[in-house]
């Protein structure tokens, strides 16, 4: 709902910006209005063309605050502390939006959200990694106070030409090509006490996730796919990692996902499919490092299966939408 605001900073109509980007001229009437990531994707995209500005959603990311982030972020409140807080959060992200995966991470003293898109078909998605770790860091200072802030950010994106506004914004060290976008941090400030919720909330609250989840669940196959998302970022795609998220054994998941007319081993081709198609396009990252990111055993045998998936090598696929406007 800021995009407007930014856009007539820079002179830009909306009405052109949404014509370009082929969305409906009223889209912008009304908050509760629901746009598809592939069309968002459309609109970040013309918006940084047009205003010649490829940090556009740091812009308007900065204006989003937890509480804009419907049940996931009310749940967060129910946590005791930050850190069940943002176990929350991550677990009821998909409540707010169902086109992609936060995660939780913890190791050596230091915590990491992870953002990832699930959704498969966007073309292309820095602006989307921009803003997502934009809404991350307000989101902690929320949880943690203004006296909170990272160790570094790094983006499954490559740099904007000009880095300075976003050094500005974040205040901590900033890597970009990297294979995940996410905001590391100091871990003991999971630690940190949250205010006490009124119970009558918190079981509002809980029956409104509970309604949600069961909502979802009706697509099965969508489910598993954002788990897949997540579990690979976490480095643990087997099956069995994800039947236990749901307290399954791997046959019950399987049987479930054929009453669907879907395989486990279809949806993880699909989801590292478009992870990789996702990494080549918009960073420098080496095939190599792409190909364990994905958690293939060597670079040989990622390329022979991105033929499969693509028709063409990790090299000719980068070289390829190189080539492609933004």
């Amino acid at each position: 709902m800021h995009l407007p605001e930014i856009l007539r900073d820079f002179g830009i109509d909306l009405v052109d910006v949404l014509d370009a980007a082929r969305l409906p001229a009223r889209i912008f009437d009304d908050r509760d209005n629901l746009v598809a990531y592939p069309d968002l994707g459309r609109l970040l995209a013309v918006s940084a063309r047009l205003s010649d500005c490829d940090h556009i959603a740091l812009l308007f990311a900065r204006h989003v605050r937890l509480a804009d982030m419907g049940l996931a972020g009310e749940a967060v409140l129910c946590g005791r502390n930050v850190g069940e807080g943002l176990q929350r959060f991550a677990s009821h992200f998909t409540l707010q939006n169902t086109a992609a995966t936060v995660s939780l991470a913890t190791s050596g003293g230091y915590a990491r959200i992870i953002y990832a898109i699930a959704v498969p078909g966007m073309i292309n998605t820095e602006q989307f990694q921009l803003g997502a770790m934009t809404v991350a860091f307000n989101i902690l200072q929320d949880l943690c106070g203004p006296e909170w802030l990272p160790t570094e950010l790094t983006f499954a994106s490559r740099a904007p030409a000009n880095l300075r506004p976003c050094q500005k914004y974040f205040r901590a060290p900033l890597r970009f090509d990297s294979s995940e976008s996410a905001v590391v941090f100091e871990s003991r400030w999971l630690d940190r006490l949250l205010p006490p919720v009124d119970p009558l909330v918190r079981e509002r609250i809980e029956a409104q996730v509970r309604e949600r989840q069961a909502a979802l669940f009706a697509d099965f196959p969508a489910t598993v796919r954002g788990l897949v998302r997540k579990q690979l970022v976490l480095g643990d795609s087997s099956m069995e990692s994800v039947a236990a998220i749901f307290g399954v054994h791997r046959r019950t998941l399987d049987r479930r996902l054929q009453r669907h007319g879907k395989l486990y081993s279809e949806i993880l081709e699909s989801v590292q499919s478009d992870f990789a198609c996702q990494l080549l396009r918009d960073t420098e990252m080496p095939v190599q490092q792409i190909a364990e990111t994905l958690q293939f055993s060597s670079a040989a045998n990622f390329a022979t299966a991105f033929r499969r998936w693509t028709g063409a090598t990790p090299t000719e696929y980068r070289l390829s939408t190189s080539l492609q406007p933004g």
